[in-house]
């Protein structure tokens, strides 16, 4: 493996572990306030999921490097994360413009968010698992098949967001007005990503998912008539909003500030400690 290969396979793969890690982070937040008990442990066990995930791209990534995976954890500056920004916001705080909190608007927003990166991220792991870089194929087989858990509770959710009650329904539809730029961010490319496509460590760049992500997304809105922020011509999409990017080169919002701020403040009372 070149020098340049072996770079933007490392920043892909932060790419990869920081998503997974700050959506494990925020959803984690849920446990004990989700609105039924067996929410409190099913966005626990997604989170923890998303978590080991990320460990398994940092381990990747610190095998390349010679770093240890901890420090690419929680040791890096700030603007060194690459994740999509909408997954930074914290997900259980919420007001209406009356100032009042609003707890289920919030919880159909962390489901909106959650179901939408799960069908992103299950095109991305099918363009890893022939990657010709054969440890991250098998550690993508593996994130694959715990995956489609995941896709399976947000599909149940979506229906019952979509069709229990006029008010879950509003909520749903506020949730993906407030989410749709961030959600279009999921697909910036890592910086080097066409380097891993020629070589075949890729199937796809990111960019190119947009298109198969809103085929697929379209079944799940046409069945319970929502909309997409898109328009199919012919056999093209033209989206119709602007996307939230900057997160995959490390430019993100006051939500990052915050997590950050409280993920890795253990970490750094003794960054060269034994944990």
């Amino acid at each position: 493996m070149t020098p340049d290969v072996q770079e933007a396979l490392c920043r892909y793969l932060l790419t990869l572990a920081d998503d997974e890690l700050v959506i494990g982070l925020r959803d984690a937040e849920w446990t004990g306030i989700a609105p039924m008990v067996e929410e409190d442990v099913a966005f626990s066990s997604l989170a923890q999921d998303e978590i080991g995930h990320a460990r398994l791209c940092y381990t990747l990534a610190a095998e390349l490097t010679g770093r240890d995976p901890d420090h690419l954890a929680y040791l890096r500056p700030k603007a060194a994360y690459y994740h999509a920004r909408v997954l930074e916001e914290r997900a259980t705080i919420m007001y209406d413009p009356e100032g009042k909190h609003s707890g289920k608007v919030q919880w159909a927003k962390a489901i909106t968010r959650r179901f939408l990166y799960d069908l992103f991220d299950n095109l991305r792991l099918e363009a890893l698992l022939a990657s010709s870089y054969e440890p991250l194929a098998n550690a993508m087989r593996k994130v694959y098949s715990e995956e489609r858990y995941h896709l399976w509770h947000g599909e149940a959710w979506w229906k019952t967001l979509a069709t229990s009650s006029t008010i879950a329904r509003e909520h749903l539809e506020t949730a993906l007005t407030a989410l749709w730029p961030g959600i279009l961010g999921f697909f910036e490319d890592a910086p080097g990503e066409d380097t891993l496509q020629s070589e075949g460590i890729i199937a796809a760049r990111t960019a190119h998912l947009l298109t198969p992500w809103l085929e697929r997304a379209q079944s799940y809105f046409t069945q319970y008539q929502l909309s997409l922020p898109a328009q199919k011509v012919g056999e093209n999409w033209q989206v119709t909003i602007e996307p939230l990017t900057g997160g995959r080169v490390g430019q993100h919002g006051a939500g990052w500030d915050e997590l950050y701020e409280e993920m890795t403040m253990v970490r750094r009372l003794e960054p060269e400690g034994t944990w």
